[in-house]
């Protein structure tokens, strides 16, 4: 049977791996050291990397409780690999210029985020 727990952790540690070298790639091609020299390529992947560490942190910890919780296998497929594409999508939205795709993703990730917490707190009480 699959983890997705542990799943959902090799894939947000990989996003966000890439996404930090796609930072590093952009620092090396445009000579900035530190900060982000007011390129806008540059805050664009500062703002995406970022971003998605302040999301998928957080978001392990939630499946971490629902996995303790024991919450059905079906339910943390949906949650972990759901919350994986919609950071894809957000990331994707914002280093390329589709700010609709980004709004969609960010209000699916409060969803998603939203449903988590409350997931857990219907089965705790």
């Amino acid at each position: 049977m699959t983890n997705y727990l542990h799943l959902y952790i090799v894939l947000a540690v990989l996003l966000i791996s890439v996404l930090a070298m796609n930072v590093s790639r952009i620092r090396m091609q445009e000579q900035i050291g530190n900060g982000d020299g007011n390129n806008k390529k540059l805050k664009k992947a500062i703002r995406a990397h970022i971003n998605t560490l302040e999301h998928c942190i957080p978001f392990a910890l939630l499946l971490w409780v629902l996995n303790d919780l024991r919450l059905a296998t079906s339910y943390m497929a949906i949650f972990s690999m759901g919350f994986i594409l919609i950071r894809l999508m957000h990331s994707y939205g914002i280093l390329a210029p589709h700010f609709r795709m980004r709004q969609v993703a960010a209000g699916l990730c409060y969803g998603f985020e939203i449903a988590a917490c409350a997931t857990i707190l219907v089965i705790l009480f």
